[in-house]
């Protein structure tokens, strides 16, 4: 749409819609060819490039030609968007985003959108407000995939299995207390209860037929929700023993599905407790079945299919509530010797304080990522960017002494002196059934051993070192285990560099910061034996 846009230009050439390599793009600008795919100098140099530049701008040329819909629509299909992605590791994500995209498009077509513009400016103000689509995501039949959702968010769907839950309870409500006949245009008005009420001559009436209307919506909706079933249909029919249960969706199906003869597989035998029908475990069946009437007050085995029932349940949210993933951050959280709620950092500098804080300290992590550590050359104009992307202008003097700090430490000219160091490292750990994760800010090796750096800009004095390395004694060693279990290279130091003012801190003790690391993150990531 913007040919003027080089950089969209680039990474549109870069996306699985053309797959050119850097190098081919290399290749291409070295060989005096322009990424402005309007320019004759575009296609000169021929190869990937040439090729691909000439398909955009057969699509910008094209682009003023039926709805845009259609459009997008014929882009992904021309390009095998869908093919190529089944070569993704997540085909399944990168399909319905396809798919998403292509169905906005027709929708912002048939609401009036004429013009690829108009489209490209209304996804980018959605991005920029942070909305978001009310529709479910919808897995692909082939996916393993269980999905929550509402019978109005199912409208249209149909899947393998569905289990219909939340059906057991009826709420009439309080009446409105005024009711409207839109067919001869009258109002009704009633105040009070069944039991006192006052209201004029037709508002009974006219309650009713709401009532009747209310239940049929109700019949509607349980059709849609069971007819999205297409080999199996699950139904969760407890209820209470009384009136509301009886009248509840529930009640209402389980009188319904005493019919058709082998059309329905109901659980093999039920009891009732306080009032509600509960399934029996297999080993605890009645020997007759008077039993089942018998009292829940002396029913013993009932109590007890409740009890393990209860605790079935509660090991099943605690196994399947554990995070899939553990940060190097979190875990001096996760620590029992670590309060939940430190308090608040005291400094005579209130800039320092709350969300300003860390966004200077985001800045100082980016500039240090990608400054040239041994002369600093360029770190004005870095701190300056920077400072505008975290939303502090006016703090890049800050940003740049924290950095001069890191630059002129000796650990960081030690990392130079190696001539082998490594900057913002991400690391990755499987572990039980999830991954312990986080960014090593700077990572030399020595020779005889992996030397782990992490940047801190907090405020700290003599005093408060070591109480401020034991905060971070579970993430230090978090990244030392992660580090040397990846490399199979053992890891001699690990250095907290505060910045200001300058301070480097080894975290004492390394193995067992390490031991203490691993066990705080399994006891996160790996259930319990039983």
């Amino acid at each position: 749409d913007n040919p003027a846009d080089v950089v969209a230009t680039v990474a549109a050439l870069r996306s699985p819609a053309f797959g050119c390599s850097d190098a081919d793009l290399l290749r291409h600008q070295q060989g005096g060819g322009s990424f402005q795919y309007l320019s004759d100098r575009a296609t000169q140099p021929g190869g990937a490039v040439s090729d691909a530049l000439r398909v955009l701008r057969q699509f910008h040329d094209g682009r003023l030609s039926g709805s845009t819909g259609a459009f997008i629509d014929r882009f992904v299909r021309e390009r095998t968007l869908m093919e190529v992605a089944v070569g993704d590791r997540r085909r399944r994500e990168q399909w319905r985003r396809y798919r998403f995209l292509v169905e906005q498009a027709w929708r912002f077509s048939e609401s009036g959108g004429n013009s690829l513009r108009a489209f490209v400016e209304w996804i980018n103000g959605q991005i920029e407000e942070g909305a978001r689509m009310a529709e479910a995501p919808v897995p692909e039949s082939d996916e393993e995939a269980v999905r929550v959702m509402t019978i109005h968010a199912a409208k249209g769907l149909e899947f393998p299995v569905v289990v219909l839950t939340g059906i057991n309870s009826f709420r009439e409500g309080n009446p409105e207390k005024v009711q409207f006949d839109r067919g001869r245009g009258v109002v009704e008005v009633g105040v009070g209860n069944q039991d006192g009420r006052f209201a004029t001559g037709g508002y009974e009436a006219l309650l009713e037929q709401e009532r009747m209307m209310r239940d049929a919506e109700g019949v509607r909706l349980m059709y849609v929700a069971a007819t999205r079933a297409r080999d199996h249909l699950v139904l969760s029919l407890r209820r209470t023993a009384n009136a509301s249960g009886e009248k509840s969706p529930a009640g209402e199906i389980a009188e319904l599905v005493k019919g058709p003869e082998g059309a329905w597989d109901p659980a093999d035998s039920w009891t009732e407790l306080d009032g509600s029908r509960l399934p029996r475990y297999p080993e605890q069946e009645p020997e007759e079945e008077s039993d089942l009437k018998a009292s829940p007050a002396d029913d013993f085995h009932s109590r007890e299919a409740l009890q393990r029932w209860e605790e079935d349940r509660e090991a099943l949210i605690s196994t399947m509530g554990r995070p899939s993933s553990a940060a190097a951050t979190a875990l001096g959280k996760a620590s029992p010797d670590e309060p939940e709620d430190k308090p608040e950092q005291q400094t005579d500098e209130p800039w320092r304080r709350g969300r300003g804080g860390a966004q200077v300290g985001r800045a100082v992590h980016a500039v240090l990522q990608s400054v040239n550590l041994a002369t600093g050359d360029g770190l004005e104009e870095r701190a300056r960017a920077q400072a505008a992307a975290e939303g502090v202008p006016g703090r890049e003097p800050d940003i740049v002494r924290h950095c001069r700090t890191a630059i002129e430490s000796d650990i960081v000219k030690r990392a130079l002196a190696s001539g082998r160091y490594w900057r913002e490292v991400p690391v990755s750990l499987g572990m039980g059934d999830g991954s312990l994760h986080g960014f090593i800010d700077l990572l030399f090796d020595e020779g005889d051993g992996l030397v782990v750096v992490d940047y801190k800009t907090d405020s700290i004095d003599a005093e408060e070192a070591p109480e401020a390395v034991g905060r971070y004694r579970l993430q230090g060693g978090a990244y030392a285990h992660a580090i040397r279990e990846l490399t199979g290279r053992p890891v001699k130091e690990v250095v907290f560099l505060y910045l200001q003012p300058r301070r480097e801190e080894p975290l004492p003790d390394l193995p067992q910061a390490m031991l203490d690391a691993r066990a705080t993150a399994e006891a996160m990531l790996v259930p319990a034996a039983g």
